[in-house]
């Protein structure tokens, strides 16, 4: 293989499965390959797929991805998991980025418009409970090999997504903002260093929000972005440029004393490309 091995993405050393335990439910069986983004919230195009950190710095440009003729796949939960669970929400994120998008659309006639916020209307259960099933599901199938491990933050995670409306009331807390880039990002867990303050993350970003969930009380979060209660009936999203520099977050360029920590199957990202 020589460097041509080199000169793939890591990712596909985490992709090759049939059988395993779901990382939703955790049961044992065959697994279904769930799209992340969810079939319907974007257009369903060629892609190539590869690990963050391999997206990050000089070499980056080097490294090829793994390509998807029809957008980026996770096999790594369960039919029941992926068809009743998240395939039953997924209409609701489908529906609030037409509105958003409609939006955007109609603004781009609208030059002397200054009004910078999006008042979008929304069922946030429906919308968070597909959300956080598609950032469980989007990891590597060695996840998969072994029964699912308890975690204080994992499990009101998986509780929520099965059905549990309350779970995540004092444990969690989710935000979105606007980002406005072709490429998606999903990072299932990565911790967040701030000047002493360490935050726990998982990020699912692709056009035309950002979606966050973190530890209750604990995050930390772009200054424009929203914070989502699930009882919520509208989003309301500033898309001004004034935190364009922060719509990657938390993959942004970090100074002073900021780091971020992670597995780097855990955080993924794809890019539409072009035959």
């Amino acid at each position: 293989m020589g460097n041509f091995s080199r000169n793939i993405s890591e990712r596909f050393k985490h992709t090759q499965i049939k059988e395993g335990y779901c990382v939703i439910c955790g049961k044992f069986g065959k697994l279904s390959q769930d799209h992340v983004p969810p079939k319907g919230s974007i257009t369903i195009t060629k892609i190539e797929q590869r690990h963050i950190t391999e997206s990050i710095g000089v070499k980056s440009k080097r490294v090829k991805g793994i390509k998807s003729v029809n957008g980026s796949k996770f096999k790594t939960i369960c039919h029941k998991c992926n068809n009743e669970h998240l395939g039953a929400n997924d209409s609701e994120i489908a529906k609030t980025n037409k509105l958003i998008t409609s939006e955007l659309n109609y603004l781009k006639y609208q030059p002397f418009k200054t009004d910078s916020i999006l008042t979008i209307p929304v069922n946030a259960l429906a919308y968070s409970r597909a959300m956080i099933g598609h950032i469980l599901a989007a990891t590597s199938v060695t996840e998969c090999y072994d029964p699912i491990h308890s975690s204080l933050y994992f499990d009101p995670l998986r509780e929520f997504v099965l059905g549990n409306d309350n779970a995540l009331n004092e444990s969690h807390d989710i935000y979105y903002w606007f980002y406005p880039f072709s490429m998606h990002l999903s990072a299932k867990c990565v911790g967040f260093y701030n000047e002493g303050h360490i935050a726990i993350i998982s990020i699912l970003s692709f056009f035309p929000l950002a979606f966050m969930v973190t530890k209750k009380g604990e995050g930390v979060f772009p200054t424009h972005s929203s914070k989502l209660d699930l009882a919520d009936t509208t989003l309301r999203i500033n898309i001004s440029l004034a935190g364009i520099d922060f719509a990657e977050f938390p993959f942004v360029e970090l100074k002073d004393n900021r780091f971020t920590m992670l597995n780097d199957f855990q955080a993924i990202c794809s890019y539409p490309i072009k035959e």
